[in-house]
């Protein structure tokens, strides 16, 4: 389990791109800095601005829409025009995209231009080093998955089995009301919410669920779940990337996270029904009507679950904010008819981002092999021989080395680093990058 898009911002300088000596080829500075010090041209002669420009695809510069006069530009908006991509310096409508520096026709007031051209180039770039930290990040994975050093701890479990008594509804009290979850303390470890589900009874409509953390005043999600069923058992809505990892961001770890709907925004008439258990002890073995032993056993192991109810600000529909934590209320015995399907996970995003610095090599030579293998199968043939000087098959043997006998070239190099990376990584964290030590052996003759 990890989150792409995380570490794929986090890790984006890590290595950089050698800036053009032409100043007319020059490249985003941004994509010019590297904590390491490496450079991806460093890992391979053919690696080059050249070569990397002309692999370009021809219809690369339609993916950006046509200029329209009368649709409103943020800052950042990319668009063609007269043949050229532009992007978006200032907010405009109605300002036409044009070389400008010298004409205040086309300049706001402070005589800074509206648009600029844009280095399509720098885009390449910018998604050939996200792409290799993808394809870093999943043979990662996978090898350590394939050790059996990263796993699924909990597949989607729920919090209790089962569901409330049609007739044991809970009266709207003007309450913010629901689950507070706190992970457990391990930096390897993410929760992640599959469904939620809802036992409601007395009307439909919408429920709008919120998912807050400790460390942050704002809702971290928001959840619209449109409730129709009727006959009192549960509806569950599945979600889409809700994870509730252990470090919330970049600089807070633990916390808690709270999970909740505010009472006096029901649709009018609907109640929940509450399934009776208490949350703050370990379910009688023997009982009927509680969660199974083994299965309260195996969640608590990863998280604490309580339900909780907190005094709704009568602004808090407009403005959802987090409450006074110290002020929230337990109520152990409700639910407030809540259940979620969760996935207990190792999730390697923290690790990745908190120990970027031995991926360096690994990132360097995964991002110049990517390149020199769409060198190689390039199929408008377009790059320059003189300049190359390289065949598609010199460009294999320097990517792949003789398959026929040693091994050699760039992906050699490359795996020799995945495998260093294996053993870099190990016993880091007790839980999801334990040292896979199977202990010494004894043998009698």
């Amino acid at each position: 389990m990890y989150r792409l898009k995380d570490i794929q911002d986090a890790l984006l300088h890590v290595v950089g791109w050698e800036q053009s000596f032409d100043p007319a080829k020059a490249i985003n500075d941004d994509l010019t800095q590297t904590e390491s010090g490496l450079y991806f041209q460093g890992a391979h002669p053919l690696v080059t601005l050249d070569n990397i420009r002309s692999i370009i695809p021809d219809d690369f510069v339609f993916q950006y829409p046509d200029w329209n006069m009368i649709l409103p530009y943020k800052v950042g908006a990319k668009v063609r025009h007269n043949g050229k991509v532009w992007i978006a310096t200032r907010e405009n409508t109605n300002e036409e995209p044009t070389e400008s520096d010298f004409n205040e026709d086309f300049n706001d007031d402070y005589g800074n231009p509206y648009w600029q051209p844009y280095n399509f180039l720098s885009d390449y770039l910018e998604r050939l080093t996200r792409n290799g930290i993808s394809q870093m990040v999943q043979t990662f994975t996978q090898i350590k998955g394939l050790d059996k050093e990263t796993k699924n701890l909990l597949e989607r479990r729920t919090f209790f089995d089962g569901a409330g008594r049609i007739r044991a509804t809970l009266p709207n009290n003007h309450k913010l009301v629901g689950f507070e979850i706190v992970p457990v303390r391990s930096m390897g470890v993410t929760m992640k919410i599959e469904q939620i589900g809802l036992q409601m009874t007395g009307a439909t409509g919408v429920v709008r669920m919120y998912l807050f953390h400790s460390s942050q005043i704002d809702p971290i999600k928001t959840f619209d779940l449109n409730f129709t069923q009727t006959n009192g058992g549960f509806q569950w809505f599945p979600l889409k990337d809700c994870y509730l990892p252990y470090i919330s961001d970049a600089n807070n770890a633990g916390g808690s996270w709270f999970l909740c709907y505010n009472q006096n925004d029901l649709p009018a008439g609907m109640q929940a029904i509450n399934m009776v258990k208490d949350w703050s002890k370990e379910p009688c073995g023997t009982c009927t009507g509680y969660v199974n032993i083994e299965q309260w056993r195996e969640i608590t192991k990863y998280l604490q679950v309580s339900p909780f109810m907190m005094n709704a600000p009568e602004t808090f529909d407009e403005y959802p904010e987090l409450w006074d934590i110290a002020l929230t209320m337990y109520t152990n015995t409700q639910n407030y008819g809540l259940n979620c399907e969760i996935t207990v996970g190792c999730d390697l995003t923290d690790f990745i981002i908190k120990e970027r610095q031995i991926f360096q090599t690994v990132l360097q030579r995964q991002v110049a092999a990517i390149a020199l293998r769409t060198l190689a199968m390039n199929p408008d043939v377009k790059v320059n021989r003189n300049q190359v000087n390289a065949t598609r098959l010199e460009i294999l043997y320097e990517l792949d080395g003789n398959v026929e006998g040693r091994p050699g070239g760039l992906g050699y190099d490359l795996k020799k680093a995945y495998e260093a990376l294996r053993l870099d990584t190990q016993g880091i964290d007790r839980i999801c990058l334990s040292c896979n030590n199977h202990g010494v052996k004894y043998r009698t003759t």
